[in-house]
């Protein structure tokens, strides 16, 4: 197995989002179970490495919080004042569909410091790849604001905390999240030193951003590479993507570091998303990334937690997210099964639409030596 960092700290699982309550009335209220974004998720994916025996081949590291330094590479004093004073006064919603409690503030620190430390166990070559199992998630938190169960921006902490300590000139972050990363394009938007590549669900959430048009502005423009997804894509459909638009790009753009916003919320299962990707898709994803960090940059990779909703398929897919970082298969039966979705006429024009707008930027129109 490949030596890999396990990044994870038990305060993790104190970021209460409380319940899911429905109004039916005056004084009428449906609680339907806990928030998507629960502490269970990480639990899970944790008993699961545990149980599966991945745990015990990887070296685990402990997260320290991130200062206003840190934070403010990415965000203004003033979001991060809001999300102290919020959580200081015991307020539940910090943004647009962000719930927390009053330690949130101080765990999502501990997420951001999460990303920090994989960047440093990347950089490390005696390891050179690692995992964070950080919650909250971070990619659609924006330079002013908490949006979609995220406070401060993980990935893009962790990408401007490598810039500065390890002077690195160029930066890649491919984010297979279901959502769009709506935070980490606004925060990156006009800047070539950070590539962001963002696989996601067309016309989800959030609404109006993500499309293939959205480049980037002046130094940035071609930097921004949106590739919305039709529903049930599926696994195969994602390596279409992967060969036709992610390796080529990255071989071209020979970033130093190559960071991972991973959401298993593509997963068949999960409430939140329609693309059917099984265990398998996600193991040929971290494969991928795995083999494209050893080609282009010396093996430099850091994985780190974004969303996943389905709690009972949550720890299976990121499973196969660890296998394929690792470079192993597990012996375990996966008791849910869907049909394999085909490649379909509606996929090739979503691929072919952002060839077309990123040609002026990127050779595309030939074999990556990165197709795997």
């Amino acid at each position: 197995m490949k030596p890999t960092g396990f990044v994870f700290h038990e305060d993790y699982v104190k970021h209460d989002t409380g319940e899911q309550l429905y109004t039916l009335g005056e004084q009428k209220m449906l609680s339907v179970g806990l928030e998507f974004e629960n502490h269970l998720r990480v639990c899970l994916i944790k008993e699961m490495l545990e149980k599966s025996g991945l745990l015990a081949n990887m070296t685990p590291y402990a997260p320290h919080l991130a200062s206003d330094h840190d934070l403010l590479r990415v965000h203004t004093q003033r979001h991060i004042d809001r999300m102290k004073e919020t959580a200081q006064k015991g307020i539940r919603v910090f943004g647009p569909e962000v719930y927390g409690c009053p330690v949130s503030e101080r765990i999502a620190r501990l997420s951001a410091g999460g990303a920090m430390k994989a960047v440093d166990l990347a950089m490390d070559n005696r390891l050179k790849q690692a995992y964070a199992l950080i919650r909250p998630p971070g990619h659609h938190a924006g330079v002013d604001q908490a949006m979609g169960f995220c406070l401060y921006n993980n990935v893009a902490v962790a990408a401007r905390y490598a810039q500065e300590i390890y002077g690195l000139e160029r930066i890649a972050i491919v984010d297979w999240d279901v959502h769009h990363g709506n935070g980490t394009e606004e925060i990156f938007y006009h800047d070539k030193s950070v590539l962001l590549i963002s696989l996601h669900e067309a016309g989800y959430f959030p609404m109006n951003t993500g499309g293939a048009e959205e480049v980037g502005t002046g130094g940035g423009e071609g930097f921004n590479v949106n590739i919305p997804l039709p529903p049930a894509t599926g696994d195969a459909g994602y390596q279409y993507a992967f060969e036709n638009l992610v390796f080529p790009i990255l071989e071209q753009y020979e970033p130093q570091l190559l960071l991972v916003s991973a959401g298993q919320d593509p997963n068949g299962l999960d409430p939140l998303s329609r693309m059917m990707v099984m265990r398998p898709g996600f193991r040929y994803m971290a494969k991928s990334m795995r083999e494209v960090a050893e080609k282009v940059c010396g093996g430099r990779l850091a994985i780190l937690q974004e969303g996943g909703y389905s709690l009972p398929y949550l720890p299976i897919a990121t499973l196969g997210v660890i296998e394929g970082l690792m470079d192993c298969t597990i012996a375990f039966h996966d008791p849910h099964s869907i049909p394999e979705r085909p490649i379909t006429q509606e996929l090739i024009e979503a691929v072919e639409t952002v060839k077309n707008v990123h040609s002026l930027y990127w050779k595309l129109n030939y074999s990556s030596s990165l197709s795997l």
